[in-house]
């Protein structure tokens, strides 16, 4: 879906780098939404992103590192659609803007004309933009859904999902989602719902073979 996305530039520079970033961040649309450029700092193998707070921690300050994975290649993606903005003269400010299809960066005033959601973001990209976004992609990508409806929320479950299926303890999955300590949403809405698809009880069932009764 990112490198799908790469060839519609510089919006799909902007999506390929919200996809990873929300995909390794496991945040809610609109943690990512309101963070500002000044809020990151990205180095060669990994992303630092300060957080004022979330959700889960009211008045607490967090720093929280992206490690960089050669299947997300975060970094590359993230410090490319940041430098383009750097081009356009934005250093500070929201880092998800929109993006108008001339290739600029949309003004106040362009979205202050839209009315509704994006009058009251200003500058900041609505949440419900992030969920049309991956919708967007995820169908011109040809990909198919397993049954449950897509949306932005499927960044921060695939991530979930992953570290719960490939070991991640209950209190790493808690730290890397930023959960309230001993939630069992990690477990029981991501983890335990893709183990039990690939569950086939089945399996225990010996396969009929017509040709070894026929032998009898």
């Amino acid at each position: 879906m990112m490198e799908k996305a790469e060839a519609d530039r510089p919006i799909g520079w902007r999506d390929s780098a919200m996809f990873a970033f929300g995909y390794r961040f496991l945040g809610r649309s609109i943690e990512d939404v309101d963070l500002n450029l000044e809020d990151l700092t990205i180095t060669d193998d990994r992303v630092f992103v300060w957080l004022a707070e979330d959700r889960t921690h009211q008045g607490e300050e967090q720093t929280i590192i992206l490690h960089d994975r050669e299947d997300l290649r975060l970094v590359f993606r993230l410090r490319r659609y940041v430098n383009w903005l750097a081009e356009q003269g934005i250093t500070t400010g929201p880092v998800w803007r929109e993006i108008l299809r001339s290739g600029r960066v949309a003004s106040p005033e362009t979205r202050a004309t839209k009315g509704g959601g994006a009058t009251k973001r200003g500058l900041y990209l609505r949440p419900q933009t992030v969920n049309d976004r991956v919708k967007h992609w995820f169908a011109t990508a040809g990909l198919k859904s397993d049954g449950r409806p897509v949306s932005s929320h499927g960044l921060r479950a695939d991530g979930a999902t992953g570290l719960g299926t490939s070991g991640a303890t209950d209190e790493e999955l808690e730290a890397a989602g930023r959960w309230k300590k001993g939630s069992r949403i990690p477990r029981e809405w991501y983890v335990r719902p893709t183990k039990n698809a690939a569950r086939d009880l089945f399996k225990k069932v010996p396969v009929h073979d017509p040709n070894a009764q026929a032998q009898e």
